[in-house]
């Protein structure tokens, strides 16, 4: 889209402020490398943060049935004034059981005839059959891309027995500090775009980023934060992910990380902090 073009139809982006790069997670299916989150403990605020987002230039929204929030997503879209087709929207059905129902049930909370990626929340229940109706959304080409979040080797290996339609996506709970190398091992064996949930910890349950003396000397040489160099070292591996914050000057900041690389080294040293994940309880 040339930038003509986004002055006619989206005068917003004049001011924007966060230009996040794209990856193609499935044929013809660019995903912003950074979504902001409206799930958690900040989902009463989901209206103000994606309209923040949006405004600031921001285009990757993750919601999910469970969030209670996609009407609110919606009309948020809808008052930034952002077209439908510039935004690309993650949701996520809650487990296996009653697929289409939570699609379509999705699909009319956010108003749309599409959505740009659809996760199975975490592996409960009858995946195999729940993974079969997002591969007919996926077909009709009203889920454009399908994945999972939470899996482990072992639910992917289960889902790979009778999948037709591998995950583009498995989103999990992965920052610098900690994180699963043997999921991300299997998800490279299949060609599966890891989305980083929570890469800068989740109320201090995944260590001290900012007082990690490792990441504050990185942080050091390129002369931004240590939550900068976090969520780079994650991109920079080639991963997407989805982060969460209230507070529109946090967002900038955030996103503000195309201006520097990692070097070699500093990944190597980086790669060395993390530690195994706890499993995840749902």
């Amino acid at each position: 889209m040339t930038y003509l073009t986004l002055l006619l139809i989206a005068p917003i982006a004049v001011m924007a402020t966060v230009h996040v790069p794209t990856k193609e997670i499935t044929p013809g299916v660019h995903m912003p490398i950074m979504s902001i989150g409206t799930g958690g403990q900040e989902r009463s605020a989901a209206h103000n943060i994606t309209v923040d987002w949006l405004e600031l230039g921001g285009r990757g929204v993750d919601t999910a049935y469970m969030y209670k929030d996609q009407g609110i997503v919606a009309k948020a879209i809808k008052d930034v004034g952002v077209s439908r087709k510039d935004v690309f929207i993650t949701s996520k059905i809650p487990g296996c059981a009653d697929a289409q129902n939570y699609v379509e049930q999705s699909l009319k909370q956010l108003g749309t005839s599409y959505i740009d990626l659809m996760l199975i929340h975490f592996p409960k229940g009858d995946c195999a059959t729940a993974w079969k109706t997002l591969e007919d959304y996926h077909g009709k080409g009203i889920l454009k891309a399908i994945g999972v979040s939470n899996y482990k080797r072992s639910d992917i290996e289960k889902l790979k027995k009778t999948a037709k339609v591998m995950p583009s996506i498995n989103q999990i709970e992965h920052n610098i500090l900690e994180h699963d190398d043997d999921t991300i091992a299997c998800m490279n064996e299949n060609n599966i775009t890891l989305e980083a949930y929570s890469p800068l910890g989740r109320s201090g349950e995944s260590g001290n980023i900012s007082g990690n003396p490792v990441i504050k000397s990185v942080a050091a040489n390129h002369n931004v934060s240590t939550y900068q160099v976090a969520l780079k070292w994650i991109l920079q591996h080639g991963h997407v992910l989805t982060f969460q914050s209230a507070k529109k000057t946090h967002q900038e900041g955030d996103a503000d990380v195309f201006g520097f690389n990692l070097t070699s080294t500093e990944i190597s040293m980086l790669d060395k902090l993390g530690k195994p994940s706890a499993p995840i309880v749902v």
